[in-house]
């Protein structure tokens, strides 16, 4: 018999370091079958699949934290989990960033706010140099990342909202990619790895989630990584969210694969 308690608090340590063994003993002193579970399914199954390294799943839960926006002390354990498995300051910084066009600023400042706070109480420092690519070419460059993800999204954007208003294909092309995604530091299948997690967390936007599991694959991602993506999601939103995902994940790699294989 497997004993996943073994296993998920050795890989609790591996993730949290003593952060994770201070919060299986504040549960045990409330409810202990809480801790057990915790325990032995969350990281005695779920994170302890090896189908993501320990950096990328920390950068995608620190993205599912940050664009769910009521997960403050969650948030701050995974940030300093993010830390422990080697995610410099700087790229759990890009992850939050990105976070302002899926979950607003007010989600981004937040979780900026206890980056700071986790930064300060580890002794860790975080490069106040700008990342940002420039104000001359935002709209080129913006193009020429979302053809990397997408080749005919520009062309679907402005055919779906230049009847309403030109500026929106701009704003979402300009800022999105041409100033956000274009900042470098995270490789652009981290970017969509954190993307998908923030979407499939949040669980309200079907379609942006289906677009964003298509370009993770043209990004680098397979369909195993992303369903491995969904899977850490049923931890922190549940099995509704993550079982739509991984049925958004499976449609979308089929299509992709059906639209490389014509019949």
């Amino acid at each position: 018999m497997t004993d996943y308690a073994t296993i998920g608090r050795k890989k609790l340590q591996e993730i949290d370091g003593e952060a994770g063994v201070r919060v299986e003993e504040a549960i045990n002193r409330v409810c202990p079958d809480l801790a057990r579970y915790l325990i032995e399914y969350s990281f005695g199954e779920i994170y302890a699949r090896d189908g993501l390294d320990n950096r990328m799943k920390e950068q995608a839960v620190v993205a599912a934290l940050t664009a769910i926006g009521t997960a403050a002390p969650q948030l701050k354990v995974h940030i300093h989990a993010a830390l422990h498995v080697g995610c410099t300051p700087e790229e759990i910084r890009e992850v939050i960033i990105q976070m302002c066009g899926y979950a607003g600023f007010p989600a981004t400042l937040n979780a900026m706010g206890m980056l700071m706070e986790v930064l300060q109480e580890t002794g860790r420092t975080l490069s106040r140099e700008s990342a940002h690519a420039g104000a001359d070419g935002r709209y080129e460059r913006g193009k020429e990342l979302l053809a990397r993800i997408a080749p005919a999204q520009e062309r679907l954007l402005k055919e779906t909202y230049d009847p309403i208003d030109p500026d929106i294909a701009r704003y979402v092309i300009s800022f999105g990619y041409g100033d956000i995604y274009a900042r470098g530091i995270l490789p652009l299948r981290n970017r969509q790895a954190a993307t998908i997690a923030a979407l499939a967390a949040k669980g309200n936007a079907p379609s942006q989630l289906r677009f964003h599991i298509g370009g993770g694959l043209r990004a680098g991602l397979s369909e195993g990584e992303i369903v491995e993506i969904m899977l850490l999601i049923s931890l922190y939103a549940g099995f509704p969210a993550a079982l739509n995902g991984i049925l958004a994940t499976r449609e979308v790699a089929t299509a992709l694969q059906n639209e490389g294989n014509p019949q």
